[in-house]
């Protein structure tokens, strides 16, 4: 009978453990997702594990966006407000030889690591260079 106890107390220990391990590592969305504004796009892009301590909006925003800003000379972040205008942004950056760029559902991130920014935010790596 403690066989039986200490073996089903095992198999519970291991289930519950299981259970909390998933959950602390949710995917992110495979499109990406949305984001309602830049600083909520830092924010994420912060946690993803990239520097971003000073954002400097665009004033104006970039000519597709509704919102865009850097972070640095490499890193740049733009929120979109539909899909023809980040359409639009991606066309542009195609010929222009933009080495690689994340992209989710209204959001783009120019960064020097987008496999972080991928494996973080979700959404997908768009080579459009070298």
């Amino acid at each position: 009978m403690n066989r039986l106890t200490a073996g089903s107390a095992a198999a519970i220990l291991v289930l519950f453990l299981a259970s909390c391990s998933t959950s602390d590592a949710t995917a992110p969305p495979e499109d990406g997702g949305t984001y309602e504004s830049i600083d909520d796009l830092q924010e994420a892009v912060e946690s993803a594990g990239l520097v971003c301590r000073e954002l400097v909006l665009d004033t104006p925003p970039s000519k597709f966006s509704a919102s865009s800003a850097s972070c640095s000379e490499f890193t740049y972040l733009a929120i979109y407000t539909d899909d023809l205008h980040l359409e639009a942004q991606l066309d542009f950056w195609r010929p222009a030889g933009q080495r690689a760029v994340n992209v989710g559902k209204n959001w783009t991130v120019v960064s020097e690591d987008p496999q972080l920014i991928q494996k973080n935010l979700g959404g997908s790596v768009l080579h459009t260079g070298p």
